[in-house]
């Protein structure tokens, strides 16, 4: 589901009149020149939902300012849309879900400035929403207590008063993937009891699309797509289902008893999935070769994710061992003990958000946001905000092309 990068590049000037004006030989000009300071890209926006409160803040790093507004409701879960320019937050016991613009615009190597940031206008009604999925710039609401899709996009957030309801099937603690090609993977409830047994595609209408599945599962939970094939996790396996609507459940190995991968997640840049689980640990899952590959041999964690753009896979322990690995091949690119910054981690429980170059925790107990060079986790910077600073997400655009149209 995502989105970036670029460094931010500075003006050569003096070498270049240097280069002009004098006869020094062109090594002792490179020698000469200063290495730019290194710094956040300028469209990178670090949303912060305060952890009890209504209070929401927006910070700009690259320029170590914040901006304070107000959500509707506490505690909310925050997830970024496709372009990420908004930010969803999603609070399933007030039955809400509203989105905040940063007012970043991503074009490809560069990124407009589109107003200021502020609230949208479209608001979601949704019965107990607890599962948002985006692909491009359609986004999708499931509502465990209505068993309803709610569907809207991004270009109408700004006109449309409130998402469009579609029904799917009977109220139940579901998953959902969108898929490229306009469709939709759904959870569908057993015919008695709440538990979900399978997975079926519907259309933006709601009407199924091929026969019903004839793989059924105990549960499903957890659910990740590339956009053309999806996985859900459930005790029996991780379940592969195609846009076509061809379905295939894989087995796990044998060394994971009876624990299963019951979160998932995909990384874009690294074109790699993620399960995760506090149980059988972190894998990434390879639905090709139907093989599950130990990330760091880590079983026991407090967070785990891939970074904004879905290429690093940052994970913080609970003893208050930061690592980073390489999304792609599973191999560690940094450790380091984070205990100084924040004491007790499992107690704090600090959130996570991560760029191409650094890594930013909340600390709630101490009202800060820790911003860390992600290649040595050293602190760069740490925001003092008001409240207890909970869930982050990086929203805007890791680019540091200007426009303003």
């Amino acid at each position: 589901m995502k989105t970036w990068t670029r460094s931010i590049l500075y003006p050569a000037t003096a070498l270049v009149l240097g280069g002009a004006f004098s006869s020094c030989d062109k090594d002792d000009a490179e020698d000469a020149a200063p290495e730019p300071a290194k710094t956040e890209s300028q469209h990178v926006r670090l949303l912060v939902a305060d952890q009890t409160s209504t209070a929401v803040t927006l910070l700009t790093p690259s320029k170590q300012t914040q901006e304070s507004f107000q959500a509707s409701f506490g505690g909310a879960t925050l997830y970024p849309t496709g372009s990420s320019r908004f930010a969803a937050f999603v609070s399933g016991a007030n039955n809400s879900v509203e989105f905040f613009d940063s007012g970043i615009e991503a074009h490809g190597d560069h990124a407009h400035t589109k107003g200021t940031p502020k609230w949208a206008l479209t608001k979601s009604a949704a019965l107990k929403p607890a599962h948002f999925s985006v692909q491009g710039s359609s986004i999708a609401i499931f509502g465990d207590g209505d068993g309803h899709l709610h569907l809207t996009n991004e270009a109408s957030l700004h006109t449309a008063a409130a998402t469009t309801t579609v029904p799917v099937g009977s109220a139940h603690h579901g998953a959902l993937i969108t898929f490229s090609n306009n469709t939709f993977a759904v959870s569908d409830k057993a015919a008695t009891g709440a538990t979900p047994w399978r997975v079926k595609i519907v259309t933006a209408q709601g009407n199924e699309v091929g026969s019903p599945s004839a793989i059924s599962v105990t549960n499903i939970h957890g659910n990740a797509t590339d956009g053309s094939l999806a996985l859900f996790g459930t005790p029996q396996g991780i379940l592969k289902v195609q846009s076509s609507g061809q379905q295939e459940l894989i087995s796990y190995p044998a060394a994971f008893g009876t624990n299963w991968l019951s979160s998932l997640s995909y990384g874009a840049a690294a074109k790699t999935f993620l399960g995760m689980s506090a149980t059988a640990g972190l894998h990434l899952v390879n639905p090709t070769t139907k093989t599950f590959t130990s990330v760091g041999g880590i079983m026991q964690y407090t967070r785990a994710l891939y970074d904004a753009a879905g290429q690093d896979i940052v994970v913080l322990q609970a003893d208050g061992k930061l690592l980073v690995f390489d999304g792609a091949t599973g191999a560690k690119k940094a450790e380091k003990s984070i205990s100084g910054l924040i004491p007790n981690v499992a107690t704090t429980a600090p959130f996570i958000a991560a760029t191409k170059a650094y890594v930013y925790l909340t600390n709630p107990t101490q009202g800060k946001v820790h911003m860390l060079d992600k290649a040595t986790l050293e602190e760069k910077h740490s925001f003092t905000v008001a409240g207890a600073p909970s869930r982050i997400v990086m929203i805007g655009a890791d680019l540091s092309g200007e426009g303003d149209h």
